[in-house]
């Protein structure tokens, strides 16, 4: 016999069955060819090609057998198509499968996934971005989830806070994992406490290993990497989306509240903050040096340091236009 039209073992099939097989057996397996083919009892070659489906996705190291967590492994696989996506759009389709391919195991994958249209645009102006997010920010109206491993510089913090508190304020539910460096950069703390006090929810982890922001659980903002220049990426597909959140609840589940994170002195700032803002808030009543010092319990002296401080960190040269920049953050409300 020939063996034509003979359709040989599908290693998506034997890789389902070897993943399970070998998460319910940790710890790793010193040989996980040796132990899907017993476990499993299949040929080795088709055991082999199992744990190398596994390996090319993220969910088995084939030198130790370990074997990790979905949600870990699609950061990991997007975390390698990340760069890709600045310098071949082809290279899509091909992560698009390797996320498909995780999706099951997550949650399991809708039927018409296969046919999904998976739309992705490449911006290397952040102004052209920003006006492209702002025109379909009326569009975004469940929730909105970002990580960010580090913070923007004050002044585009300053710009981003008008789109998130106008998604607060239309009852989008807004969402935010920060590192811990990220939370103590000074300037942060009025971003992240403006988020809060207007309805978002942030939290502090200690690495956050992918900058993304994700609308609707369908459209998802990242960086990208070019050989030429750099670019951000944005990438329309409900299955990436419905993946990144997987791994974001994941991180969520294990953070720290902002407000808790502050509360433990984990930012020494965060305390100078606080006493900025109420500084402010006596500033706008028009109120003299001398009667807001007894008020902040402080000399004139330390109420001039702290004006100074409380300027440098808003990007401002006077009194009036402090207090019109924290009219704007919302920060006298």
């Amino acid at each position: 016999m020939s063996g034509r039209g003979l359709r040989p073992p599908d290693p998506a099939t034997t890789a389902h069955r070897a993943y399970r097989l070998l998460a319910a057996g940790r710890p790793a397996q010193a040989d996980p060819v040796a132990a899907v083919a017993s476990g499993l009892d299949v040929s080795e070659d088709e055991a082999r090609a199992g744990v190398e489906w596994l390996g090319e996705r993220s969910l088995l190291t084939p030198d130790d057998g370990a074997v990790a967590l979905p949600e870990h492994a699609v950061l990991d696989v997007l975390a390698q198509a990340r760069g890709g996506l600045g310098r071949m759009a082809e290279e899509v389709e091909r992560w698009r499968g390797a996320v498909a391919d995780l999706a099951d195991l997550v949650s399991g994958a809708p039927p018409s996934f296969e046919s999904e249209r998976v739309e992705v645009l490449r911006f290397t102006d952040r102004a052209q971005l920003r006006h492209w997010l702002d025109d379909r920010a009326p569009l975004n109206r469940q929730e909105a989830v970002a990580m960010h491993p580090a913070l923007a510089p004050n002044d585009v913090l300053r710009e981003s806070l008008k789109v998130d508190l106008e998604l607060l304020r239309r009852g989008v539910g807004f969402r935010m994992l920060v590192s811990r460096t990220a939370a103590r950069r000074a300037g942060a703390a009025a971003y992240l406490s403006a988020l809060e006090r207007t309805g978002g929810q942030v939290r502090v982890a200690d690495a956050i290993p992918l900058q993304m922001l994700v609308l609707d659980s369908s459209v998802v903002v990242t960086p990208g990497a070019d050989t030429e220049e750099p670019c951000d990426v944005v990438i329309r597909s409900a299955v990436v989306g419905r993946c990144l959140l997987a791994a974001f609840e994941h991180l969520w589940v294990g953070a720290e509240k902002y407000a808790t994170f502050v509360g433990a002195g984990g930012d020494q700032g965060e305390e100078l903050t606080a006493v900025h803002v109420r500084l402010l808030r006596a500033l706008a009543t028009g109120a003299k040096d001398e009667a807001i010092a007894r008020q902040l319990g402080c000399s004139e002296r330390t109420l001039r340091r702290l004006v100074a401080q409380t300027l440098e960190t808003l990007g401002v040269r006077s009194r009036f236009a402090a207090g019109a920049k924290a009219a704007q953050l919302g920060l006298l409300d």
